[in-house]
This record gives C-alpha cells, sequence and structure tokens, in this order.
C-alpha cells in the first residue's frame, strides 16, 4: 500500500483574486446564501501508453458507482502519526482537502487483490457543502448505477484514486464494447486508447 504521492496543488478563492480569473458565486435557490467557488489546480503523472498505467496502478478494477459523498481528508494522516510517534513534540502538519469520495461495487478485477462483489472506495478532488462549490479542473463525475474501468492508487487509510483523472477511468458500456472493441475514455482530454484486447492482456500478465 502507499501512503503519500507527489501532488502538486494550487487552491484559488474567487472572493480573494476575482481579478486574476473569471469566476463568481452562485445560488442554489432564492432566499439561500450564496456560495463561495474555489477552483483547485493539481499536477498529476502522465503516462505515454496502456502498458505504463497499468504497471503504475495497484489495482485495475471494473465496477457500479453505488453512492458518493463529499468530505475533506487529510491525505496525509498515516505519515504525520509516524511521525507523531518518532517525534512526540513536534509540530504535525496536515493536508486537509476537499473530496467527493464515490463508493464503487466491484463487478471485475484486471489486477490486485480485489475481488467481484467488494466495495472500493474511491475519492477525486472537488464537490459542494454547504457554503463552497470546490472545483477541479480535471476531475471527472461518476453517475450512479454506471459502469466503469479505474487505474487506482491504493491507501492504508484513505480512499483510493484515479492515477489522474484525465487518463484513470473509462465508461464500461456493453453495446460500445461490442461494437468498437474498446472503451470510452470518461475525460475527453484522454489520449491514450484503451481496448478489450489491452484488458485481456492486463489481466493475464497481473492476475495469472
Amino acid at each position: 500500500m502507499k501512503t503519500s504521492r507527489l501532488l502538486v496543488i494550487i487552491i484559488v478563492c474567487c472572493c480573494i483574486i476575482p481579478t486574476l480569473i473569471g469566476c463568481s458565486t452562485q445560488k442554489v435557490n432564492a432566499g439561500q446564501k450564496e456560495k463561495l467557488t474555489t477552483y483547485i489546480f493539481a499536477d498529476y503523472p502522465h503516462y505515454s501508453s496502456i502498458d505504463s498505467l497499468a504497471e503504475k496502478a495497484d489495482i485495475i478494477i471494473e465496477g457500479k458507482i453505488v453512492s458518493s459523498r463529499v468530505e475533506e481528508i487529510n491525505i496525509l494522516d498515516k505519515t504525520n502519526m509516524e511521525d507523531k510517534k518518532l517525534h512526540p513534540s513536534s509540530e504535525i502538519q496536515t493536508s486537509k482537502m476537499v473530496y467527493t469520495v464515490y463508493t464503487v461495487k466491484v463487478s471485475d478485477s484486471y489486477k490486485g487483490t480485489v475481488k467481484p462483489g467488494e466495495i472500493v472506495e474511491v475519492k477525486q478532488l472537488g464537490g459542494e457543502d454547504e457554503t463552497t462549490v470546490y472545483i477541479s479542473e480535471d476531475s471527472v463525475k461518476f453517475p450512479k448505477n454506471k459502469k466503469y474501468l479505474m487505474f487506482l492508487s491504493t491507501y492504508e487509510n484513505v480512499p483510493a484514486s484515479l492515477l489522474n483523472p484525465i487518463q484513470g477511468s473509462y465508461s464500461y458500456e456493453e453495446e460500445t464494447l461490442i461494437n468498437k472493441g474498446k472503451l470510452q475514455s470518461v475525460n475527453t482530454k484522454n489520449d491514450l486508447t484503451l481496448t478489450i484486447e489491452d484488458l485481456e492482456k492486463i489481466k493475464n500478465k497481473y492476475l495469472k
């Protein structure tokens, strides 16, 4: 299991620097308070091929979205606890961010020890709470009851993450697979193509 990953994150709150980017507060319904919009910019590793994507992933799963929630997660939590044990008097840093956490029921596995029927939680930067809308430019939304293929990094004490939000998820539509023999990327910026043949090779390499 991994406990940390290099990730560069920049947060911009609209109410602080409105002259730098075009942004605005928003209302859900009349009479409700305006919500602050916060933009989160993150830098992720890019992968040159499906093979390199598969090699880096801890688990590769196919599954259906069961539910989702928004929560604040400290991604350095385990590292901080270890530091606290080694240096009880030291100041412990935190890295709390707002994530949308998806609950995925696994229907098939291509890498890793996860079995069909098990539940995997997958987090993505961004989400909306009572006061703020957090927007991460490259994050994608996963509607409930839709099936996806995901390349994931796993962590001991927090939900898994896509290797990156652009290349890490693919829509698993039976009709598209039958007609075209490939999965459609969820993010339109993806420059990789994932085929049924790729999935068979991945499963044969990592599970047999």
